[in-house]
């Protein structure tokens, strides 16, 4: 006979004054945001709004990791804070640089570029089934069988 042992898994003792654990991720959940609008407004048509919006978010991205604490930043804090905070704040400004340098485009160049993203979408779905088309003829994973040897019952 087995005896089954549940593990629990220990949580770390809260300190008095000590943020909740949901409030550690909002600094993440903003910047997370403001690149999500910026990319948003950038599939509207609105390019340079979408492109400064997501430069704002990455230098308040480099804000936040420069001033808060390492337990208040969730997943902003990845490395070093000086790299950390170089990264977002180089980032940042490329992508500001950038949609301040780029000329506006004419309706013609707007249209070539929407139909250069749906052929780049198409593609991506394709491929995509053939993925998905091609596990399914390889049958369940775990009963591959590799050329040259036998399979089950095969010396």
């Amino acid at each position: 006979m087995s005896t089954e042992v549940q593990r629990r898994r220990r949580r770390t003792p809260r300190r008095r004054g000590a943020a909740p654990h949901w409030l550690a991720q909002l600094p993440y959940l903003i910047v997370l945001s403001g690149v999500g609008a910026g990319l948003t407004l950038c599939a509207f048509n609105y390019f340079r709004k979408g492109s400064g919006l997501i430069a704002a978010a990455l230098l308040i991205g480099a804000l936040a990791r420069l001033l808060l604490p390492e337990s208040q930043l969730g997943p902003l804090a990845v490395r070093s804070r000086s790299i950390d905070c170089w990264t977002l704040v180089i980032l940042g400004e490329m992508v500001a640089f950038v949609s301040l340098s780029i000329p506006p485009m004419h309706k013609t160049g707007l249209l070539l570029a929407g139909a250069f993203g749906v052929l780049i979408l198409l593609v991506l779905l394709a491929r995509g089934v053939k993925l998905l088309i091609g596990k399914r003829r390889d049958g369940p994973p775990g009963r591959h069988v590799v050329p040259g040897e036998g399979g089950p019952g095969h010396p």
